[in-house]
C-alpha cells in the first residue's frame, strides 16, 4: 500500500481487479454524515495514514489530522455527556429550537411567496425577521439562546404579525406560543444549556474541518491508485460505499 512499485506479484498470489478507467469517487457517498461512524472513519484513516510516510497533504499533517479525529471524538463525547445530565427543561429547550428551525423552513417558503418568489427580494426582507446570514449560506435564528430569544421577541414576532400570512399554520399563534415557553425555560435552565450548546458548535467546527480533510484523503488515493483506488478506500478505512 505504500507504493505502486512494479515488482511482479507472487505465484499463486491474487492481483487486484483494476477499476474501470473512468471510475467515479463521490466522497459524499464515502464520508459518513453520523457522527459515530464519521469518527470511526477518522480513526482509522489516522491510523492507515501514520503508517504510510509517503501520503501527503501540503496543508495538513498526518499528527494534525489524527489530533483533529481525537478532537472530534472527544467533542462528540462531551456532547453527549452534556446532554445526559440536562434537566427536563433543558431537553425541552432544545425541542423548541428543533421546532424554531423547522418553522423557520415553513416561514421562508411564506416570504418568499409574498415575494412574488423573487430570492433577491426574499434574501432581503429575511434580516428583518431576525435572521442572520450564514458563512455556509442562507439565513438562521442565532445559535446563542439569549440572541435567539431577542430577535424572536423584538423582530420576528412583530414581522409575522404584520405580515399577509400572520393568521396562517406557521404565523403569528405559531411563534407567539412557542416564544413564551422559551422566554420561561431559557430563565430556568442556567448555565447547563449554554454547556450543551457549546459542545455543539466545537463539534460542528472539528466535523466540517474533518470531512475536508477525508475528502481531500479519497481524492488522493484515487489520483495515486488509478487502477486500484477502490482496494486502497477499504484499506484506509472507508469501508462502505455509502453511508
Amino acid at each position: 500500500m505504500a507504493d505502486q512499485s512494479s515488482t511482479p506479484a507472487a505465484a499463486g498470489a491474487s492481483t487486484p481487479t483494476p477499476a474501470p478507467a473512468d471510475a467515479v469517487v463521490n466522497p459524499k457517498l464515502l464520508i459518513p454524515k453520523k457522527d459515530g461512524p464519521l469518527a470511526e472513519v477518522g480513526r482509522l484513516v489516522a491510523e492507515a495514514w501514520g503508517k504510510e510516510t509517503w501520503f501527503l497533504l501540503r496543508w495538513k499533517t498526518q499528527a494534525a489530522f489524527a489530533q483533529l479525529a481525537t478532537d472530534f471524538g472527544a467533542a462528540i463525547t462531551d456532547k453527549r455527556s452534556a446532554a445526559a445530565a440536562r434537566t427536563p427543561q433543558s431537553q425541552r429547550l432544545q425541542e423548541l429550537d428543533d421546532q424554531f428551525d423547522e418553522g423557520l423552513r415553513i416561514l421562508k417558503k411564506y416570504i418568499n411567496e409574498d415575494s412574488d418568489y423573487s430570492k433577491e427580494k426574499t434574501d432581503a426582507r429575511l434580516p428583518g425577521f431576525g435572521l442572520v446570514a450564514r458563512k455556509r449560506g442562507g439565513f438562521a435564528l442565532s445559535n446563542d439562546r439569549d440572541e435567539r430569544l431577542k430577535a424572536l421577541r423584538e423582530m420576528l414576532l412583530p414581522a409575522v404579525a404584520a405580515a399577509p400570512f400572520a393568521g396562517r399554520d406557521y404565523g403569528s399563534k405559531f411563534w407567539q406560543t412557542r416564544f413564551d415557553e422559551y422566554k420561561d425555560l431559557l430563565g430556568k435552565t442556567g448555565g447547563l444549556a449554554g454547556q450543551v450548546s457549546k459542545s455543539v458548535s466545537q463539534k460542528d467546527t472539528a466535523k466540517l474541518e474533518l470531512r475536508k480533510v477525508l475528502q481531500a484523503v479519497v481524492y488522493a488515493l484515487k489520483a495515486n491508485f488509478p487502477d486500484t483506488f477502490e482496494a486502497e478506500l477499504r484499506a484506509w478505512g472507508f469501508r462502505k460505499e455509502s453511508y
